[in-house]
């Protein structure tokens, strides 16, 4: 087995969070299903830090052990690139040590909040990632 680590971006308004869940679309299980077609084998992603529904991430790192023989990442990146919805991408995949946990290994993690208290809301360009605040 080989350990990488992949870099994942979604926008998490249509998702359910991350974790996998029975009957419900989450990021997990939308990219489990996806790797997991393209190398015929199923997989397990442990992830850096789930994430509530409709939370985005644009560096949300998970890591996958898969079978050799290697898998070459820059091909997988393309291949999930065509086969995954328009709100998930992973952007990055590479080779990690055995030792390496997304989980575990984290050294730090970046929130950021946006809010709008324009009288008429978020902008459209900006509707699913900013939310409405009433006070001033």
């Amino acid at each position: 087995m080989t350990r990488y680590r992949l870099d994942i971006a979604y926008d998490g308004t249509d998702f359910s969070g991350w974790a996998r869940q029975p009957e419900r679309r989450t990021v997990c299980g939308v990219l489990e299903a996806a790797i997991g077609t393209i190398l015929r084998t199923e997989v397990q992603l442990t992830v850096a830090g789930r994430t509530d529904a409709g939370v985005h991430a644009t560096g949300q790192v998970a890591h996958v052990d898969l079978p050799d023989p290697v898998v070459l990442p820059d091909g997988l990146v393309r291949r999930l690139a065509r086969m995954l919805p328009q709100d998930v991408r992973v952007t990055a995949i590479r080779i990690a040590p055995p030792e390496f946990d997304a989980r575990f290994s984290a050294l730090r993690r970046h929130y950021e909040y946006r809010l709008t208290d324009a009288p008429f809301g978020a902008n459209p360009l900006r509707a699913r990632d900013t939310a409405p605040w009433r006070r001033p």
